[in-house]
């Protein structure tokens, strides 16, 4: 997005209004729950599938690029063909609406890139070029016309533009334009191919040329039309994220389409997503009409009373324009969506579900620090995760996203094709031990295994190591400008450990919070479940500012086998968080019992 067109220091963002002729609807208006903390609205259960989750705090790699959106696709040329909004791509050219960009090298060695094809030589504006311009959406590479080399698919939409409230607030159309020459020149077609509807269109990303389709044959009845002749597509109405001037309701729904890979440009030739029959077969409808959303998220973030002193909070949807991928090594789809703060990541068995959220990373309000602070910590927007560079096992993975508001000229931002690692470990099946490499640390630290995960509902700092860095001396807290009715710090593990202590150091002395309003409780994970267990505490938790000051609290439980373990409280003090320094968990007391071992 151009820096010109921020407003309160977010893009698009105005009072929010209803749309012109519209009721009034819980879009627009947001109830709180105790203390004004987020209302939970409607969404799927939770998943069980992950036993670790973790996304980096910030972008850890970084290419010679400018621009935001960078939907992607993987061609049979080798190359990551990718679509910037709002920049100069891989060039040092003249600023465009939409760029598209070949990329080669990969996080370990490197990004380089090449400016191929910008601007109206990409896509047209079908609605009025004066009040909107062209964003990229997503991109798939497949070889439908038969020749034996891939076509580029650019999904593109008309996305509001200039100096308005609307602006980034409404993308009332969209097309898919087609390169026969790797991204060099471009053919789009006449008209719009979706209007106010599915107008944010995300190909999914099934690997390179599309192969990965294949998968799908195993769901389809006997005699159907093979399901890797398809192209598969998701997409939103009205807008690519919140319409934060309510001109147009808010996305809440992702549907899912397919075309042959052959007539991708033929509106006609779509099939949306209408339901699965009693024997679990998906149905497909050339109707629009007829579809069936694959998700629907009703929650909002942003909608909690902000702390004293904090910056009024952005309220928003939760699903937005990013990426959905196939991990061919976990066999999962994965979703990643995001907030004006906030990561959201869902995952599913199958392209139409069912999916499930596995993965809510707070990043916190403005300022954020760029990618080449001392401490870095920035969400962003549009998050993809590139099916090229998915690791063979599909446990480690990479998320682009962008971010340039607010962002410093030492600290730098993400307004570049930029990746920051993901990974992911599956739950190991019920009564299976966990992976070899979990194994027991010399001093029974848990905390300090392989394959530990830190977990906060917040980080203030970013610097989520703090807790099991074996270290005093520095410290946490969970401030993020929200007041929240609970919050924790724990682990997750890749496997099933035997635990009966915890030993919480908190943070340094603090008057204004940084202690929970009562002793926190301890949490076990056993599958997507959270459960309390009783604890003893000594000394006592004082539950006011005396608890501050690197004192140390031992919790114990009766032996408890589980991937995860938590300490959830209530902030204390009026400025709405918590503290640590240091957070140890223990199998059993020193010479005593089979503590930290792998469940059997």
């Amino acid at each position: 997005m151009t820096r010109s067109e921020e407003f309160t220091g977010i893009p698009g963002v105005a009072p929010r209004t209803a749309a012109p002729g519209t009721a009034r609807t819980a879009n627009d208006a947001h109830a709180t729950t105790r203390g004004g903390a987020e209302p939970p609205g409607t969404q799927p259960p939770p998943s069980d599938f992950f036993a670790v989750a973790a996304v980096s705090y910030a972008a850890t790699v970084s290419s010679p690029s400018d621009g935001d959106l960078w939907p992607s696709a993987w061609a049979d040329d080798g190359g990551l063909y990718a679509a910037c909004g709002d920049g100069l791509g891989f060039s040092d050219g003249p600023w465009s609406d939409i760029v598209v960009n070949r990329i080669d090298g990969d996080p370990a060695t490197g990004l380089t890139g090449q400016r191929l094809a910008s601007g109206r030589d990409v896509a047209p504006v079908w609605t009025d070029p004066a009040r909107f311009n062209s964003k990229p959406t997503g991109m798939v590479a497949v070889d439908g016309d038969g020749d034996g080399r891939d076509e580029l698919y650019l999904a593109v939409q008309d996305l509001r533009c200039g100096a308005s409230p609307d602006t980034f607030n409404a993308a009332p159309a969209a097309g898919i334009v087609r390169s026969r020459d790797y991204g060099r020149t471009w053919t789009a077609p006449e008209r719009a191919m979706f209007t106010d509807e599915f107008t944010t269109v995300m190909f999914l990303d099934f690997g390179q040329s599309n192969t990965g389709a294949a998968v799908l044959r195993g769901a389809v009845a006997p005699g159907d039309a093979d399901p890797a002749g398809y192209v598969y597509a998701y997409g939103l109405d009205h807008n690519w994220r919140t319409s934060y001037s309510g001109v147009v309701p808010d996305p809440q729904d992702l549907y899912l389409a397919r075309v042959p890979a052959a007539s991708v440009m033929d509106r006609a030739s779509w099939e949306f997503f209408s339901g699965l029959a009693p024997d679990g077969v998906p149905s497909w409808s050339p109707r629009l009409a007829d579809r069936v959303a694959v998700l629907t998220d009703t929650r909002r973030v942003g909608t909690a009373a902000p702390v004293p002193m904090a910056p009024p909070p952005v309220p928003g949807s939760v699903l937005a324009q990013g990426g959905i991928v196939y991990n061919p090594g976990l066999a999962r789809y994965l979703y990643t969506s995001w907030t004006e703060y906030t990561f959201e990541f869902y995952e599913a068995p199958a392209p139409w579900g069912p999916w499930r959220p596995f993965l809510s990373h707070d990043f916190g309000p403005f300022p954020w620090s760029g990618p080449r602070s001392a401490e870095p910590r920035h969400g962003g927007y549009a998050t993809t995760i590139p099916s090229k560079f998915l690791s063979a096992d599909g446990r480690d993975a990479w998320v682009q996203s962008n971010w340039f508001v607010g962002a410093s000229t030492y600290g730098g931002s993400s307004y570049h094709f930029s990746l920051r690692p993901l990974r992911l470990d599956p739950m190991p099946a019920p009564g299976t031990a966990g992976p070899a490499h979990l194994a027991e640390p010399a001093d029974g630290n848990l905390a300090t295994a392989p394959g530990t995960r830190a977990i906060a509902t917040a980080c203030r700092s970013g610097r989520i190591e703090v807790l099991n860095d074996g270290r005093t001396d520095r410290a946490e807290d969970s401030w993020n400008g929200l007041v929240k009715d609970t919050e924790y710090w724990g682990y997750t593990w890749p496997g099933p450990v035997r635990l009966e202590r915890l030993e919480f150091t908190s943070g340094p002395h603090d008057y204004g919070s940084g202690w929970f309003d009562g002793p926190p409780q301890v949490q076990v994970r056993r599958g997507a479940d959270w459960t309390a267990v009783p604890a003893t505490v000594d000394p006592p938790y004082p539950a006011d500012w005396t608890a501050t000051g690197t004192r140390t609290y031992t919790f114990t439980v009766a032996p408890q086998i589980g991937t995860g373990v938590r300490l959830v409280g209530r902030a204390g003090g009026w400025a709405g968080y918590t503290s640590v320094s240091e957070l140890a968990v223990f199998g059993a007391r020193p010479g005593t019992g089979d503590g930290g071992r792998m469940a059997p």
